[in-house]
């Protein structure tokens, strides 16, 4: 008896396996991994309009593009950028994957837990406006898409570009006007991309390299 005892305990054993193996969930892909990160400011024209202003393309505009990659995601040595008072730049964000795809459309896919800061310069010399639209065409704030406005000359410093993975709900808590947060660490959560450039703010009539 205790041998068919063992015998049914093994043929139950084996019958049941694969079904259960069938049921266990696949672990989720990380969509948001970053293998390259590329930030790229173009000049466009800004149009006031009431209390809004309306961003538009010019032609033959100002391009200034820095490429992040490796562990760290460090521009390449020595780079920086020169951007011009008075001017409006559309910052943008182009990732990809480790495989080269872009990624950066996943941010917006899941607005409702990412927001990007743009951190480093003194206050009153930028002024940013997320322009995001998701897949309904519906504004959000998150990032991968604004205007930078320079206001003032500076001295050169590091432009901090933080892409921040918030916990759910604590989105509810952050404004447009929290772009420049420097205490932005409150909206618990973590960094997906933490970017880093020199940049230089200058007069263009001033403008020496």
């Amino acid at each position: 008896m205790k041998q068919a005892h063992l015998f049914i305990i093994a043929i139950s054993i084996l019958f049941f396996a694969p079904s259960c193996s069938k049921d266990d969930p696949t672990p989720e892909v990380d969509q948001e991994e970053v293998g390259t990160a590329t930030l790229t400011f173009t000049e466009v024209e800004r149009e006031a309009h009431d209390d809004h202003y309306h961003y538009n393309d010019i032609t033959n505009p100002e391009i200034e593009e820095v490429r992040f990659e490796g562990e760290k995601m460090l521009p390449p040595v020595d780079v920086h950028l020169d951007l011009e008072v008075g001017k409006t730049y559309r910052l943008e964000l182009k990732a990809t994957d480790f495989a080269g795809r872009e990624t950066q459309q996943t941010f917006l896919n899941r607005a409702e837990t990412h927001q990007a800061f743009i951190l480093g310069a003194e206050a009153d010399i930028l002024t940013y406006v997320y322009a995001d639209r998701d897949a309904d065409n519906n504004r959000v704030n998150v990032g991968v898409t604004g205007y930078l406005t320079v206001l003032k000359e500076t001295n050169v410093f590091t432009l901090r570009y933080v892409m921040r993975h918030l916990n759910p709900g604590v989105k509810a808590n952050i404004t447009a006007d929290d772009w420049n947060n420097a205490n932005f660490t409150q909206f618990t959560g973590a960094n997906d991309l933490d970017l880093k450039v020199v940049v230089h703010l200058v007069d263009e009539d001033g403008h020496d390299h």
